[in-house]
């Protein structure tokens, strides 16, 4: 089973066909063949992959991510050609609506080797793909804005175009949606969160009835004028708590809207608390990074201190976390009632798949599994060294980890997250190295443990 970044994987070097040598087989041994999946570890050794008529008796799904400009730009019966020669791919999964920013890339980040120059789009290409119908949207004031026809593209309708030569090729059709801020959604700021201080956030709030009607009216619209196969639905966002204490911006915690007030009340906590708790733990991470006002007690002493004194802090955390899983429900429930037999799974980014100790504490994959058909894991390898080092390791020395260095920092992280320091970038490699095919394989198996066999578990490869 594999699961794969982009097709500019498919300019292939000796390194990247080792890479999927060695992922292939650690995640075999993971037992993911458990649930009647099977995939030969020898799959990646040339660069010519079997093809799926001579693998027939195989049920592997083998997956790809794609932007849809890149089918468009390139040729659809090219682009699936070519990824099922090169790699056996039977699962495709354009953006059906890309909500995290504008779509295109440099031209250094592009292949060049697909028989047609790349071309840098970014800034003229649509963020949404299909076409809606304002009668699904009869539950909320929130409105898909119309797609500038000025765009590259904007007069294509990719979908309905990808049936016929997905199903000539055997290939099922994913939607797959990152969902985000409002720039393409008329009435955004009517659900938007508020935070601690009582101003508007960024996000909207996974707790309001037209934010989640919005959503329902999305993939029902979807399903019923598409033949789509599945959904990935995705949302690269964390909580409040991790918000504070592994900032990404200096914008103050949320949400403490009339909705998540009321959620907070029925599980039983003072949102009162909650918020003065969120207000004094921000401004102690603000002074931690402005080197103000260093608590002689030491600093993570002073951070679990607030803890200890509002514990409404950890338990406003987990309503957060069960909004979005909330939403989640939400969804699944509304495409399956379009069409029951659609996969609906979830994208999991790479700060919960693996640094985010607050996301995996606070519910195991198998507590998912009643509204979710799978998980597809983000387990980019070479990425995550500097990804570790700019967006973890410098981050929380920023803040509740400011007592230790940069190595002691790493070394914990390594024992708490269970990977081999033996086999992953030291301290002075993180920007070069990248990590190894053993951290894919360790995530893989951990994931499956969590999953216990009730939700497939899909590892997202990628460089």
């Amino acid at each position: 089973m594999a699961f794969i970044r982009d097709k500019n994987l498919f300019s292939f070097s000796p390194g990247r066909r080792l890479f999927l040598e060695r992922v292939t087989a650690m995640v075999l041994a993971t037992n993911v063949a458990a649930k009647s999946v099977r995939f030969d570890s020898t799959i990646f050794k040339e660069k010519h992959l079997t093809s799926p008529e001579t693998n027939s008796s195989l049920t592997s799904f083998i997956g790809i991510q794609m932007s849809p400009h890149t089918m468009l730009d390139e040729g659809i019966d090219y682009c699936l050609d070519l990824i099922k020669k090169e790699a056996a791919v039977n699962v495709v999964m354009p953006y059906s609506h890309a909500f995290h920013g504008p779509l295109g890339k440099p031209l250094n980040q592009l292949a060049h080797d697909h028989g047609k120059p790349p071309r840098d789009l970014r800034g003229r290409l649509p963020s949404v793909w299909v076409k809606h119908h304002p009668e699904f949207f009869k539950d909320t004031r929130l409105r898909i804005i119309p797609t500038n026809p000025n765009l590259e593209f904007a007069d294509r309708d990719l979908f309905k175009e990808l049936i016929k030569p997905c199903r000539q090729r055997g290939m099922k059709l994913y939607a797959r949606i990152l969902e985000s801020l409002g720039s393409s959604i008329e009435n955004f700021d009517l659900v938007k969160t508020i935070d601690c201080y009582g101003q508007p956030g960024r996000y909207a709030c996974w707790s309001h009835p037209e934010y989640i009607a919005f959503w329902r009216a999305v993939v029902q619209d979807m399903f019923s004028h598409y033949e789509l196969d599945g959904l990935q639905w995705g949302a690269e966002r964390m909580g409040p708590l991790m918000n504070v204490i592994l900032p990404w911006n200096d914008l103050p915690p949320t949400c403490f809207c009339p909705h998540c007030i009321t959620r907070g009340k029925a599980a039983g906590i003072d949102p009162e608390r909650a918020r003065e708790g969120y207000r004094r733990l921000y401004e102690f991470v603000r002074d931690l990074r402005a080197d103000r006002n260093l608590p002689a007690e030491g600093v993570f002493t002073v951070f679990l201190r607030h803890l200890i004194r509002w514990p409404e802090i950890l338990a406003w955390e987990y309503q957060y976390r069960l909004s979005r899983e909330a939403m989640h429900q939400a969804i699944y429930e509304a495409v399956k009632q379009v069409k029951p037999s659609a996969e609906v799974g979830w994208h999991i980014d790479h700060q919960p798949s693996s640094w985010d100790l607050v996301y995996r504490a606070e519910m195991s994959y198998e507590e998912m599994a009643p509204y979710s058909d799978f998980i597809k894991l983000i387990l980019y390898h070479a990425v995550l060294g500097p990804r570790i080092r700019h967006w973890y390791l410098e981050r929380f020395k920023s803040t509740i980890l400011k007592e230790l260095s940069l190595e002691q920092s790493l070394g914990l992280y390594y024992a708490i997250m269970g990977y081999d320091p033996q086999k992953e970038p030291t301290l002075e490699n993180l920007e070069k190295q990248g990590f190894s095919p053993d951290y894919v394989y360790r995530e893989t198996k951990r994931s499956l443990a969590s999953a216990k066999g009730k939700i497939k578990i899909y590892a997202g490869i990628g460089f």
